[in-house]
């Protein structure tokens, strides 16, 4: 598959804000209100859409949602859509967006996580276009710390670039901050330590050189990523030269349309399960420090990398450990993680089971991989936010000094 970068984001461009899964609420309008300032005051300008309404679960009817969200990534004016955050029924949004039309598009960044990883994955799959797992609209006026990126970093870097990332050795480990009391605040509490794990084998590295590891970039929540593996919106062979077989299945036989239009309100309401929750510690391991980097492409990776393994990176949002076991087995089952060179675990607060912890539910369903496993990668619901990009060019680096994931828009 060949893989479509937008062109950079720059100051002037248009960010689209939409919610295709749940609004806003009352209670948190001023984060809403302050996160959308701080993108205007950085010189950007601000499309709001009409399907913001947290009175319930959705912003909207799911034809108006997928109408606004289709719309904005198909304006040319538009360069990044953004939601304030996730939710719980993305899914219901996928067989209403038009493919073929996105396809036919010229690429904007479409940017979150938790529900909206439902979204991400199927548009780079079943389009070309690259994704960018990250931080939702009101978590972007946080400060994020090196050697990690923001949303924008990645937006602004053009196509070539190569985003190199590593553990910061820390992160928010209780608590969520108020944004009724202070929708300004700017900065986490970073009250855990620790950093990658191997959770494969007991030891740290494969021998004297330890990992070097390259794959195409892929993934998303569990809870979310379950719903659609082995179907037509979630085939990862796409990315490894299976693309012609599955593009064409997603985009004629999904049953892909058109969605219509339509407007509406804004309510109050809370967060769904697969949006906001409490932060867990982190178990210690050796971390790589320095400081996050956008190169311009040229040297390091492969310019022009054929299909081949992909570096999956997953994360539990919430459900305890036995109910992200049978999803995990459910997705390997589905051929999810076939010609995974590499699995990134994201770091979780989501509670063991009585039987089970979270790393040994991961274990249980993806050990017969028998590839690499790193578990507390930051690309979870557990702050700071590692930038993952679907459909780059990944190279992970494991020793006894540094620990670090490169990712190349080639």
């Amino acid at each position: 598959m060949q893989i479509r970068y937008p062109r950079p984001l720059r100051p002037g461009d248009t960010i689209g804000v939409t919610a295709p899964s749940s609004g806003v609420g009352d209670a948190v309008r001023g984060r809403f209100d302050h996160a959308v300032s701080w993108l205007r005051e950085r010189g950007y300008e601000v499309q709001l859409g009409e399907c913001l309404d947290g009175t319930t679960h959705v912003s909207a009817p799911v034809l108006e949602r997928a109408a606004e969200l289709q719309r904005m990534l198909t304006d040319p004016e538009v360069r990044a859509v953004i939601p304030p955050w996730g939710g719980e029924t993305a899914i219901d949004l996928l067989p209403h967006l038009d493919m073929a039309a996105v396809a036919a598009a010229e690429p904007t960044w479409m940017v979150g996580f938790s529900d909206i990883s439902t979204i991400l994955t199927p548009l780079t799959l079943l389009t070309g276009w690259a994704t960018l797992h990250g931080t939702n609209l009101m978590d972007t006026p946080y400060e994020v710390p090196a050697p990690l990126l923001s949303w924008l970093d990645v937006a602004t870097a053009g196509p070539g670039a190569t985003l190199h990332q590593a553990s910061p050795g820390m992160h928010r480990a209780s608590g969520w901050d108020d944004w009724g009391v202070d929708p300004t605040v700017s900065q986490h509490t970073w009250d855990g330590s620790g950093a990658w794990r191997r959770i494969d084998r007991s030891d740290d590295v494969d021998g004297a050189g330890g990992l070097v590891l390259e794959g195409r970039v892929v993934g998303g929540c569990i809870e979310t990523q379950s719903g659609i593996a082995g179907t037509p919106f979630g085939r990862t062979a796409a990315l490894r030269g299976a693309s012609g077989a599955d593009r064409s299945a997603g985009l004629g036989s999904a049953g892909l349309g058109s969605a219509g239009l339509g407007s509406a309100g804004l309510g109050s309401a809370g967060l769904g399960s697969a949006g906001l929750g409490s932060a867990g510690v982190g178990s210690a391991g050796v971390g790589s420090a320095g400081v996050g980097s956008v190169s311009d492409g040229t040297g390091g990776l492969d310019d022009n990398p054929e299909a081949g393994p992909l570096i999956v990176y997953i994360e539990a949002a919430g459900e305890d450990a036995l109910s992200i076991c049978r999803r995990l087995h459910g997705m390997r089952l589905a051929g999810y993680f076939d010609g995974a060179a590499a699995v990134l675990v994201g770091r979780t607060s989501a509670p063991d089971s009585p039987t089970m912890t979270q790393d040994e539910a991961v274990l249980d369903a993806l050990g017969s991989l028998g590839v690499p496993i790193v578990a507390d990668v930051e690309c979870g619901h557990v702050p700071p936010y590692l930038l993952m990009v679907n459909g780059a060019w990944g190279r992970l680096v494991w020793t006894e000094d540094e620990q670090y994931l490169e990712q190349s828009l080639v």
